[in-house]
């Protein structure tokens, strides 16, 4: 079945099940990096708000052999379970004293987001910009965000001055920074994979291996860091926090240098003359490309905090990050 097809199809069948008392569409849906996303919007017809299920994964279990029906009763269940927002109506979000306290920022590409960042209030941060978004709702899955728009500036009457130091005053408090050894998350990852089946001792032990065997493959190259707040989304805006990147490196008392992860965590190493910057920015930029979702690609640069400076730099010339398009 032709993807088109499977879109249209979907709706029907939602509109179907869920009856006249429901509103169901298809959006398209922006999202980093020039990626657009399909989406199956519903609500009720006195509702402000839609909650939107995206669909290219199912559409990806149907080339795997599931049933429209099946998936169709998959996306059902996705709405009954996750209910809309009913505190969060048109009127909350015409009131900028209502919600300035969950605005928080974080960081994207500048190049590869120029079409989105037209429409949206942003400030530069070397070959990234920092934008703003509403963090509405945690739940299982993750966050309920929303970005914000220069629209809504203009009608809550708000300075782009005065939107950011909102965010650059909440995104610490409410998403904190987290610095972790490399080790220990790969430890945290295979706990959630494994559940009951998981020995933490003989874990311990895999991993002690797996890092003596490191040292002795490359015994220069010191331990990565993870950098990231407590819920790991959009994380690497944390290396714009205040503080956070001085403390760290005060701590090691060394300068450090910043490899872009995604969007979501960037890695911290202590910097060393044994270094080649652009072939660290060439591994980063075949990592992104092979290896990270291009909604989730920030940059192929490398930066470096200077202790004497007290300041970040980027220290490569790779390849600028290109915005895909595609869905």
């Amino acid at each position: 079945m032709r993807y088109e097809i499977f879109l249209q199809t979907i709706k029907e069948e939602m509109e179907k099940r869920l009856g006249p008392d429901h509103q169901v569409s298809l959006r398209s849906i922006p999202k980093n990096n020039g990626v657009i996303w399909d989406g199956l919007s519903i609500c009720k017809a006195e509702e402000d708000i839609a909650p939107t299920i995206y669909l290219q994964d199912f559409y990806q279990e149907l080339e795997g052999g599931q049933t429209l029906s099946q998936i169709c009763d998959r996306i059902h269940q996705l709405y009954v379970e996750n209910p809309g927002l009913p505190y969060l109506d048109s009127s909350a979000l015409s009131s900028y004293q209502d919600i300035k306290d969950r605005i928080v920022y974080k960081l994207v590409n500048t190049q590869a987001n120029s079409t989105l960042l037209k429409k949206l209030p942003h400030i530069p941060f070397h070959d990234m910009s920092m934008i703003c978004y509403l963090l509405i709702e945690q739940r299982e899955q993750g966050y309920v965000t929303a970005l914000i728009h220069k629209e809504h500036l203009r009608a809550w009457k708000v300075r782009e001055k005065d939107l950011f130091l909102t965010a650059i005053r909440n995104t610490p408090a409410l998403l904190p920074a987290v610095i972790q050894p490399m080790s220990q998350v790969l430890k945290q990852l295979a706990q959630d994979a494994l559940g009951d089946d998981c020995d933490e001792q003989d874990l311990d032990s895999l991993i002690q291996a797996t890092e003596e065997r490191r040292l002795e493959n490359e015994p220069l190259f010191p331990t990565l860091y993870v950098l990231t707040n407590p819920a790991g989304v959009n994380g690497a805006a944390c290396m714009a926090y205040p503080q956070v990147i001085k403390n760290f490196a005060d701590r090691l008392g060394q300068d450090l240098l910043i490899l872009p992860s995604s969007i979501h965590e960037v890695l911290l190493v202590t910097d060393s003359a044994d270094y080649d910057h652009e072939e660290m920015s060439q591994m980063v930029d075949d990592i992104n490309q092979t290896e990270v979702p291009p909604e989730d690609r920030l940059s192929n640069q490398i930066y470096r905090y200077s202790r004497a400076d007290e300041q970040i730099t980027i220290v490569s010339h790779g390849p600028a990050l290109v915005g895909t398009g595609n869905r």
